[in-house]
């Protein structure tokens, strides 16, 4: 089974640690994985402002890059619905029209994967303290993954927010002042509640809200890939 990752463009310009720590957890779970070479962006932010037509091209070239692969997986619950919905709906009369519906078909989130992996990982997990899931609105995580990290031995998971961290390309860059005010009260909750680690299935939403983390007490604020990744290497 080819597994391709696909690398968010937030990724590739602000985290590449998160794809090496997909690449690591992959390897120790003995997938067949690659990284389609000449990713940029798959669309979501020329989609949100309004530029269908930047976005139809971003989107035809992420498709054209996963066409051969079985399984696409992301780290982005933000792209995740991209990659499955607002492609199809983009490219639905364009000569692409079926190769986004097969992309749609057999793109997954990363953390879905892995939670499929139970088994394998549970006994090469310990981890002591407490944890938050921290939930994209684009998409939460799964009953599966929460069910992988909470019986993790030593971990004790907090019950997670509702409220939105403001990650959103176009309300960032529209309104950037209302952004920041929700981030820095979504963090001060956040530190409030004595965590050692939120995981946040949105890079964009880590981003966000890092800086208005900094203050003690200090979470680790991490995707699960690099949270899993850690705790093998260890």
């Amino acid at each position: 089974m080819r597994i391709a990752l696909h690398v968010p463009c937030l990724v590739q310009a602000r985290r590449p640690k998160l794809l090496r720590a997909m690449r690591e957890v992959g390897d120790a779970l003995g997938w067949d994985q690659t990284v389609p070479r000449g990713q940029t962006c798959c669309g979501l932010p020329a989609w949100e402002a309004g530029f269908e037509d930047a976005a139809r091209d971003a989107a035809r070239r992420t498709v054209q890059l996963f066409r051969d692969a079985d399984i696409a997986l992301t780290p982005s619950a933000a792209c995740h619905a991209m990659l499955t919905r607002r492609i199809p709906e983009l490219l639905a009369d364009d000569a692409e029209a079926g190769g986004a519906q097969a992309l749609a078909r057999k793109t997954r989130l990363w953390c879905d994967a892995v939670a499929a992996e139970r088994d394998a990982l549970l006994p090469r997990l310990h981890f002591s303290g407490r944890a938050l899931l921290l939930d994209s609105c684009s998409r939460g995580f799964s009953e599966d993954f929460r069910t992988l990290i909470a019986a993790m031995p030593g971990l004790t998971l907090v019950e997670s927010l509702g409220d939105c961290c403001s990650f959103s390309h176009d309300l960032s860059r529209r309104h950037p002042d209302i952004a920041s005010a929700m981030a820095e009260s979504q963090a001060a909750v956040l530190r409030r509640r004595k965590l050692d680690v939120i995981l946040v299935n949105e890079p964009g939403c880590i981003l966000q809200l890092e800086p208005f983390c900094q203050t003690k007490p200090i979470p680790a604020l991490l995707h699960p890939a690099e949270f899993l990744a850690d705790l093998l290497r260890k």
